[in-house]
């Protein structure tokens, strides 16, 4: 019987490389990719961070009624004084003695009315999840934690009566409860205190600014318990600032602050600017 010879083993079969070019347009397609998809991620972001501080306002709004009704019409108070060159809320305000640059911990949000009567139970309601800044010490020095707290108080309800502006300290006085802004998502280089003030038209100066964190966008409550997202024709920074207010920067900006202004409580005698 003959038998095979021992057959060599077949030689592998060489893998073509990829040149250098093929490279360079891998790469370019991967960059193209990226460039379509990250403003889509970044948008779909906003929109999550958005519904979330709309619902964080829902909340507070329901526990603000909460505190009306239990307190036969009167509204939480939204006072605020200067303390040794910052501005806080009250002890007795609805916040507490807060000024959110400068407090690193919730102590003072848990002394607020609507948390130290247990209408909520929850530090989170009181930020949004899209602000990212930090707080600090009163000579500017940055701390490590996050701010506790993004959200303000229209000055019209039970806030200062020594302001240009008309304050009602019961909810039987408000004309149209569904025009009235309560809460306001605010922005971080103007938070202070939890009192945001409006100067009626026709002022054209912003005292305290909404916050645009997502995509420009801005949420509010109202008195009748709606929460709506506000799209804002100009960027929202309080740079620069001139004393403790901001000129309007462009007919967009005028605009937004326009539409703010009908949803405060008008002046009976209006107030020139000084």
């Amino acid at each position: 019987m003959e038998r095979n010879p021992i057959q060599p083993a077949p030689r592998p079969i060489p893998r073509a490389a990829f040149t250098l070019i093929e490279l360079l347009v891998v790469l370019a397609i991967i960059g193209l990719l990226a460039r379509l998809t990250l403003p889509a991620l970044g948008r779909a972001k906003a929109q999550a961070t958005g519904a979330a501080c709309l619902s964080n306002l829902q909340q507070l709004q329901v526990c603000w009624q909460m505190y009306v009704d239990d307190f036969q019409g009167r509204v939480p108070p939204n006072r605020s004084v200067r303390v040794q060159g910052v501005w806080r809320s009250t002890p007795d305000s609805w916040i507490g003695f807060s000024s959110a640059p400068h407090d690193p911990d919730p102590r003072p949000i848990e002394q607020g009315v609507l948390f130290r009567y247990n209408y909520n139970r929850s530090l989170a309601l009181y930020r949004c999840p899209a602000d990212r800044s930090r707080a600090r010490t009163v000579d500017g020095r940055q701390l490590a934690p996050r701010r506790t707290r993004s959200y303000s108080m229209n000055g019209n309800l039970g806030g200062r009566t020594n302001e240009v502006q008309n304050t009602v300290a019961r909810y039987q006085a408000i004309p149209n409860p569904a025009q009235l802004f309560v809460f306001i998502d605010e922005a971080e280089d103007s938070i202070d205190d939890a009192h945001f003030l409006v100067w009626p038209n026709p002022d054209t100066r912003w005292v305290n600014l909404p916050a645009g964190r997502h995509a420009q966008t801005g949420v509010l409550s109202f008195a009748d318990g709606h929460v709506e997202k506000w799209a804002w024709q100009w960027p929202k920074k309080f740079s620069p600032r001139q004393s403790y207010w901001k000129m309007v920067e462009s007919p967009q900006d005028l605009a937004d602050l326009r539409r703010l202004q009908g949803s405060v409580l008008p002046l009976l005698t209006f107030i020139p600017q000084q």
